[in-house]
C-alpha cells in the first residue's frame, strides 16, 4: 500500500541507457502483455493502492489512456492464473520529442517481496532497448513510493533537479526533504550519489565564442568513433542542445538555429558534450539517426586526400553486422551467410562449435596465423548466430562495459 501520510510531490527519474539485463521471475509467475479483460484486472490493482475509488472507474481510465497500444501494457500473472502486478511502457512528450517512459508500476500487497516489481519494470525496460536501445526513459513518481524509488536507482534510473517530461512539474527539493526522514543514511546517500549532475551557466563559462558569437561543434558517432560534421553554435544553440538532449546548431548563411533534422528526420540524440582545453571548439558524441551530410554520405568528411590504408579496428565487427542483417533482409544467391539462416540456430550452433574447437586446436598447436584465422571464423560465425536470435552486438559490447 502506498504511505499517503507522506507529503506528495514529484519525483522525476530518468534512466539514460537501457543496458542488458536478465529478468529473474519467483517460480510459476509469468509476464505477458495486455489480455482482453485484463483493464479489470488493472483497476482492480489500483483500487487495493488507492488510486481510483472504482475498479470500473479505473478500468475506464485504462482504456482511455492505454487503449491506442494495448501492446505497451505488461502484466504479470501468478501460478493460478491471477494477474498479480504490472506496469506500462508508454511514450510522452518532452520538448516536442516523444521519449520512452515508465507508468503505473503496481504489485498486489500479497505478492510484493518476491521481486515482482523488479521484473515488470525490467521487462518493460528491455520492450524499450528493442525499440532503441540508445533512448533514454523517464518516469513520474513521488515520495509515497519511495520503496519503488530505492528499486528505479537499483536498475540505472536517477533523480534528476530540473529536468522534467510530460506535463509534471520537478520537486526534487520538496521530495527529497520529504524522503529523509523515511530512509536510512545509506538509503539517502545512495538517492543524493544518483541524482543526476545538471548543467549550470558556470559549467559553460568557460567556452570562448568568437567575434560572431559562435563557437565550431564537432559531432561524432558515439558508436564507431567518426567524424560527421561540424557546425557552428551560439549561447542560445548550445543551450537549446543541452536542454532538449539534440543538437541544435547556428546557420551563419541564414542567420538562425537549427535543430539537425527538423525537415529530414536525420537527428542527432546528443549523449556526452564536452569542450576542449582552450575551450574553443565543442565536441559531442551523438547517436545519429540516417546520414549526417546533406548530400546523403554518412560523414561530412567524404572528400579523402590522403587516403591511407586505415588499420582494421573492432568496428568491422559492426560491419560485419550491418552486412549479416542485410543478407537477412535482402537474400543474395550464394551467399554463405543466407545459407547459415535458411538452416536454423542448429546448424549455425554446430559451426560455432565446430569453429571454437579449431580456435582451441590452433591455439594448442602454437600456431599465432591459423589462431587468428580461426578466432576470425568463430566471431564470424557468433555475429550470425547473435543475428539469428535477434540479439544486436550492442547488447554484447554493453554488458562487457559493464563488466569491466
Amino acid at each position: 500500500m502506498l504511505d499517503r501520510t507522506i507529503p506528495f510531490y514529484n519525483i522525476i527519474m530518468r534512466c539514460r541507457r537501457i543496458l542488458p539485463m536478465e529478468v529473474k521471475l519467483p517460480e510459476g509467475y509469468t509476464i505477458r502483455p495486455w489480455q482482453g479483460g485484463d483493464e479489470i484486472a488493472w483497476g482492480a490493482l489500483h483500487v487495493a493502492t488507492g488510486d481510483f475509488a472504482t475498479v470500473r472507474e479505473a478500468a475506464e481510465y485504462f482504456m482511455e489512456t492505454y487503449g491506442a497500444d494495448l501492446s505497451r501494457a505488461l502484466f504479470a500473472v501468478s501460478p493460478e492464473g491471477q494477474v498479480v502486478g504490472s506496469v506500462i511502457a508508454w511514450k510522452d512528450e518532452r520538448g516536442g520529442e516523444s521519449v520512452n517512459s515508465l507508468h503505473w508500476l503496481a504489485v498486489r500487497q500479497e505478492h510484493q517481496r518476491r521481486g515482482l516489481g523488479r521484473a515488470l519494470t525490467q521487462e518493460a525496460l528491455k520492450r524499450m532497448r528493442r525499440e532503441d536501445n540508445s533512448a533514454a526513459v523517464y518516469l513520474h513518481t513521488q515520495p509515497w513510493s519511495w520503496k519503488a524509488v530505492l528499486l528505479y536507482v537499483s536498475l540505472g534510473f536517477k533523480l534528476h533537479k530540473r529536468d522534467t517530461f510530460a506535463a509534471y512539474t520537478n520537486q526534487y527539493g520538496e521530495a527529497m526533504a520529504a524522503l529523509r526522514p523515511l530512509l536510512t543514511e545509506a538509503q539517502y546517500a545512495s538517492l543524493e550519489a544518483n541524482t543526476a549532475a545538471e548543467v549550470d551557466l558556470a559549467d559553460l563559462a568557460a567556452i570562448r565564442y568568437n567575434e560572431a558569437g559562435l563557437v565550431p561543434a564537432i559531432a561524432q558517432d558515439a558508436s564507431t568513433g567518426e567524424v560527421l560534421m561540424l557546425a557552428w553554435m551560439n549561447e542560445e544553440s548550445l543551450r537549446l542542445t543541452i536542454d532538449s538532449g539534440y543538437a541544435t546548431y547556428y546557420s551563419r548563411s541564414r542567420q538562425q538555429l537549427w535543430r539537425k533534422g527538423e525537415t529530414s528526420g536525420h537527428t542527432q540524440r546528443v549523449l556526452r558534450l564536452c569542450y576542449d582545453c582552450d575551450g574553443d571548439a565543442i565536441l559531442m558524441q551523438v547517436h545519429q539517426i540516417g546520414p549526417a551530410c546533406h548530400t546523403g554520405k554518412k560523414t561530412c568528411f567524404h572528400n579523402p586526400v590522403v587516403d591511407g590504408d586505415l588499420p582494421a579496428t573492432a568496428g568491422i565487427l559492426d560491419a560485419i553486422e550491418a552486412t549479416i542483417a542485410e543478407r537477412s533482409a535482402n537474400p543474395k544467391a550464394g551467399s554463405y551467410t543466407n545459407y547459415l539462416l535458411d538452416k536454423g540456430v542448429e546448424k549455425i550452433c554446430k559451426k560455432v562449435g565446430e569453429e571454437a574447437s579449431e580456435t582451441i586446436i590452433a591455439a594448442v598447436k602454437g600456431d599465432r596465423d591459423g589462431l587468428a584465422g580461426e578466432a576470425a571464423d568463430l566471431l564470424y560465425h557468433l555475429a550470425v548466430l547473435l543475428h539469428q536470435q535477434g540479439v544486436p552486438m550492442q547488447d554484447v559490447w554493453d554488458v562487457l562495459k559493464k563488466r569491466h
